[in-house]
């Protein structure tokens, strides 16, 4: 058996679907934020992962009700 070398072949990008956002962290503006019922953790990870895709920066604090979110930057 032989194995072919071939070039050029571009390599396949990586076609990341877009899952519904559970929280509207992409929407919020500078100084926006909002209460959502979940744990600061979840909601933190969340933020963390947004953050990371735009470069926008948050805070998560415990509220009550859940936790809260501001966008900063």
């Amino acid at each position: 058996m032989t194995i072919k070398i071939e070039k050029g072949i571009p390599l396949p990008t990586t076609a990341r679907t877009p899952r519904a956002e559970k929280y509207p962290l992409r929407q919020l503006e500078v100084g926006d934020s909002f209460v959502a019922p979940v744990g600061q953790a979840a909601l933190s990870a969340h933020a963390r992962r947004v953050a990371k895709d735009t470069g926008y920066k948050f805070v998560v604090r415990h509220a009550e009700g859940g936790a809260r979110v501001w966008r900063k930057a």
